[in-house]
């Protein structure tokens, strides 16, 4: 199964983590509410991890095919990406006269599938 989430987005990375606590701590005999105080969760929380069978099912999708402000310059970006232009600022300098208007601030270049992420 296609990971929804890939390593390296925090989000993913600290929910896999949580989860895999979560399940160390019950398959050692701990109770919800035990590992709910040792981990400092709310309760809905560990049930929510507890009653996942696998990080995957935590991963709803809420943040992913949204619409973005780079939508329209992803396949400019994914062939500059291929030729080996990975420098976001360069990139941001070649979409503006596209007709891209936001600031490199405000979107960052964020563009996971191509490997352009913002610096963390």
């Amino acid at each position: 199964m296609d990971q929804p989430w890939p390593t390296g987005f925090r989000f993913a990375d600290h929910t896999r983590a949580r989860h895999a606590e979560v399940h160390a701590l019950l398959a050692a005999g701990h109770s919800r509410r035990a590992v709910q105080r040792q981990l400092g969760m709310t309760y809905r929380t560990v049930k929510a991890l507890a009653d996942a069978a696998n990080p995957g099912e935590l991963f709803r999708g809420q943040w992913q095919n949204r619409p973005s402000i780079l939508d329209e310059y992803k396949p400019y970006l994914d062939d500059r990406w291929s030729e080996g232009c990975t420098n976001a600022w360069k990139l941001w300098e070649e979409i503006v006269p596209l007709g891209y208007k936001s600031s490199t601030s405000a979107s960052a270049l964020t563009y996971g599938r191509s490997g352009l992420r913002r610096g963390r």
